[in-house]
């Protein structure tokens, strides 16, 4: 009995300390843009959280400065696992909330035009209590995934009151999803290095001039690859009308449409008698530096293969 006592009691002691170690993230904190990682969305120029935290109930109210503007929301939680939802913006976010050790796991699930995403993010806070970490991992089916990595410096002080609509739970992914279009004109070189041509050989070098007038874009191509140095121009526009060009000499139809920032441009060819299909999403990185093309190419019997080119702008 006096064995089996004193087991409860470590026992109790230890769940006691299991719940003092969760931690409380109450407090103002302010977005160290240069030290986050926003993947391959365009992170905001500014932001901050300030966090009601008083278990289970967490309010966070969310001020930040887009490429689109300013960007606000309110979200409402409660980390027992119970589901919340958020309207944000023309979204609706489910979220559930559930501790793991004394780090905050986030599950939220939304639907941005007609495409379902899955949002994880797991909220560390540091030893000194001075450091919010948000690590996400964001999955879209139809658009593929990436990484973030939030860091957050506790301040004093509250946030600017609210000025403009709603956003999303996870802001960066709302302001990529819902935000202006991208403008990718001017003089960009292909990092050949950086790329990724999957199995087909890489070329030495290309450069493409990009001059885009929304809803015209016009891209020159110069390229020297395994088949020699090619020449031609592209003529599309983004919103969903069929373009008819010769790269190469080839008979390629092409439409374009834009999927939030990104615009998403499919190809039909044909190649020494097989049809060929293309889809290729265009990324403009946050500082408008680099253009990302991520392609698909669907050759029927013969296989399907991805290619990655990078850009730089000149």
């Amino acid at each position: 009995m006096y064995r089996k006592a004193i087991l409860t009691s470590v026992a109790a002691l230890a769940l006691a300390a299991s719940l003092a170690a969760k931690p409380n993230f109450s407090g103002t904190w302010t977005l160290n843009v240069s030290k986050s990682d926003f993947g391959m969305l365009p992170g905001p120029t500014s932001r901050t959280d300030v966090i009601e935290h008083n278990d289970p109930a967490l309010k966070d109210t969310v001020t930040q400065e887009t490429q689109q503007g300013p960007q606000n929301a309110t979200l409402n939680y409660t980390t027992d696992g119970k589901e919340a939802t958020n309207e944000q913006g023309p979204m609706t976010v489910t979220s559930t909330l559930s501790w793991d050790g004394d780090s905050l796991v986030v599950n939220s699930k939304t639907s941005i035009q007609g495409n379902d995403i899955t949002i994880k993010q797991v909220w560390t806070l540091s030893a000194d209590g001075k450091t919010l970490t948000q690590n996400a991992h964001l999955a879209a089916a139809a658009l593929g995934e990436t990484d973030q990595k939030l860091v957050f410096e506790k301040g004093s002080g509250a946030a600017p009151a609210p000025t403009a609509a709603p956003t999303a739970a996870a802001p960066a992914t709302a302001t990529a999803s819902t935000g202006a279009h991208a403008n990718y004109s001017g003089t960009w070189k292909l990092n050949v290095d950086k790329s990724d041509f999957g199995p087909l050989p890489p070329s030495n070098s290309r450069t493409d001039i990009i001059d885009h007038n929304d809803p015209a874009l016009k891209d020159t191509v110069s390229d020297d690859g395994a088949q020699g140095k090619q020449d031609y121009v592209l003529n599309i526009t983004t919103d969903g009308k069929e373009a008819t060009n010769s790269p190469g000499g080839l008979d390629a139809k092409s439409i374009a449409n834009w999927d939030g920032p990104n615009l998403v441009v499919e190809t039909k060819l044909s190649f020494q008698g097989t049809d060929v299909a293309i889809k290729a999403v265009w990324i403009l990185s946050a500082d408008g530096k680099t253009l990302t093309q991520n392609s698909h190419l669907n050759a029927g019997p013969i296989g399907e293969a991805d290619q990655k080119f990078i850009f730089e702008k000149q």
